[in-house]
């Protein structure tokens, strides 16, 4: 019973122990020793595997549900606002992102909650060619992470660079911070792209809810 237990909740776990590595990456980058920082930098890129592992064990082991789909959803949410707002902390992304970020994230979820109310799952709200295109489609998800992940990897580099006494770094920095505020500002468009797909496929689901 334990094992099956166990094989059952394989997944869960491993969001779980994504949203507890993102801690330490923190802490690490946290630190101002160039050692520390690598090590925060390489445990970032073991975070975005598990992200992808996850969602690979279930669909392999069978064990995908609805639930385990929210528990993904809120680990993603977790996970990317706490980097977001450190980030915006260490002053490498605007203050807007993570703002912006924070209050997507209520009124997605909230919006995502009522249609798993009516019996959907995350993405069969998304019934629309836009819905399906640019939010249920693999290659948007695929692309939707590699730009978050990008930010974060390469605002990770920058603080790496910064705790190194080089020659070179200062030049680097500028390029790369000019390039993660680049793509934050365009993660944040292609966000609220999907968004708007997000409400208007749920609106039938809002209008029953608010105007019936």
């Amino acid at each position: 019973m334990m094992q099956g237990l166990l094989r059952k909740n394989l997944a869960n776990g491993i969001v779980a122990a994504r949203v507890l590595l993102v801690f330490g990456v923190m802490a690490l980058f946290g630190a101002y020793d160039p050692v520390s920082r690598a090590a925060g930098l390489g445990l970032l890129v073991v975070a975005a595997l598990l992200d992808w592992v996850d969602g690979y064990v279930a669909h392999t082991l069978k064990i995908s549900s609805k639930v385990g789909g929210l528990l993904d959803t809120m680990g993603d949410r977790i996970t990317e606002n706490l980097l977001f707002i450190f980030f915006a902390y260490k002053g490498l992304i605007p203050l807007y992102v993570p703002l912006f970020y924070v209050l997507r994230s209520f009124l997605a979820d909230f919006i995502r909650t009522l249609s798993y109310s009516s019996g959907l799952a995350t993405f069969e709200v998304n019934t629309s060619v836009w819905g399906k295109m640019f939010v249920a489609s693999a290659w948007s998800r695929v692309a939707y992470l590699v730009m978050k992940m990008g930010i974060f990897f390469f605002a990770g580099l920058i603080l790496v660079l910064e705790s190194m006494n080089t020659d070179m770094r200062l030049a680097w920095v500028r390029g790369l911070q000019d390039g993660v505020v680049g793509l934050a500002a365009l993660t944040v468009a292609f966000s609220l792209l999907r968004f708007a797909c997000l409400v208007y496929d749920s609106r039938a689901i809002l209008k029953r809810e608010f105007c019936a």
